[in-house]
């Protein structure tokens, strides 16, 4: 851990961010410029704020509980935004299961044990906000969810993980001494500038994991999206635009009840799309295969072949529907809902649309 600065207890108190050097961290802080942040990651921030430390730490490393509650205590931390979790990992350099789980699972629960620590005497720490998603329902849903809709994710590791550690959140809030847990099960996001193999895909790029996947990319060849026939394969596709979600987590940072244990569900406004909408939106084709399972198959050889950027674990997502119901978010922010969440999910869609070839 390092650049920690001393303590002053005469500054305001400060909000701890996980996370805080990636896409949703720097966005978060842009919402938040009056805040005094102390930003926690793998690897420093590429951006400025006006009131910002920086602590370069593992979260998975076996001493990080006890040097988060140290943090926490000298910077008069009195909320966390729990954002450190692997969605990519060819991006992050965790390429093992067990350095995912690690980071993400093991990571969530030594911050848990941190806070624990500090409100052990006294509550200091008021407010844990950790950005869930709605991958933990899994890839197939009835219709659009509610809150207590049973988790139910499979083959894909990031899901898996995170049902894992919102269930993690949800059982250690009686011992956090009143400390609210807030868990946003946050939809896909998309927007300018995030870089994923879902937006990847979603623009029809191929990866550049291999030698193959490079000869297509310098060709300018776009994949397909692929869809199975059948009604039941419809899709429904919804998604949000990580400004929203950003601007979200950021009112939240600043209206919440200390204590509270609450579970939101959170998109983008108005009906979901297509899978034959989506393929029109982002300008790609659509092919209509004749089985799931040959669905599933292409999947899982475009990606061995380092073409597709999609991986094999994560296909039943791209075939599948899921959507929730956010009746309980809109309730919450009354008149503020339109104004925090702006676009619907077309338009967080067309925000990533391409015309040109990479």
């Amino acid at each position: 851990m390092r650049n920690v600065k001393s303590p002053d207890t005469s500054e305001q108190p400060a909000l701890l961010v996980t996370g805080l050097s990636g896409n949703m961290g720097r966005r978060l802080a842009a919402h938040l410029p009056d805040r005094r942040l102390v930003g926690v990651d793998l690897f420093p921030p590429q951006f400025d704020h006006p009131q910002m430390q920086f602590s370069q730490l593992d979260l998975s490393a076996s001493d990080a509980p006890a040097k988060l509650a140290e943090l926490m205590t000298r910077s008069n931390v009195r909320q966390v935004v729990h954002l450190a979790f692997v969605l990519d990992p060819a991006r992050t350099g965790a390429r093992t299961r067990r350095r995912q789980w690690e980071i993400n699972v093991l990571g969530t629960k030594h911050l848990l044990d941190a806070i624990e620590r500090v409100n052990k005497e006294k509550r200091q720490v008021e407010l844990l906000l950790y950005l869930s998603s709605v991958t933990g329902y899994g890839p197939m849903l009835p219709g659009p969810v509610r809150e207590d809709y049973p988790q139910k994710p499979h083959t894909y590791t990031y899901a898996l993980h995170k049902k894992e550690t919102d269930e993690l959140c949800l059982r250690r809030h009686p011992q956090l001494n009143g400390c609210g847990v807030y868990i946003v099960r946050g939809h896909i996001f998309l927007g300018v500038g995030v870089e994923n193999f879902i937006v990847q895909a979603l623009q029809g790029y191929a990866s550049g994991r291999s030698w193959l996947g490079r000869w297509v990319q310098r060709r300018g060849w776009r994949l397909p999206l692929l869809l199975p026939w059948g009604r039941k394969y419809g899709g429904l596709y919804q998604f949000m635009d990580i400004d929203d979600a950003a601007r979200l987590l950021a009112w939240l940072c600043q209206n919440y009840v200390p204590g509270r244990l609450e579970v939101l569900n959170a998109q983008g406004r108005g009906a979901p799309v297509t899978g034959e909408q989506l393929a029109r939106l982002v300008g790609l084709s659509l092919l209509r295969l004749p089985s799931y399972r040959l669905v599933g198959f292409l999947y899982r050889v475009f990606w061995a072949l380092g073409i597709s950027p999609v991986p094999a674990e994560a296909y039943p997502y791209f075939v599948g529907s899921y959507v929730m119901n956010t009746s309980k978010l809109e309730q919450l922010l009354g008149k503020e809902y339109e104004t925090i969440v702006r676009c619907t999910t077309e338009e967080a869609v067309r925000k990533i649309a391409i015309s040109d070839s990479p």
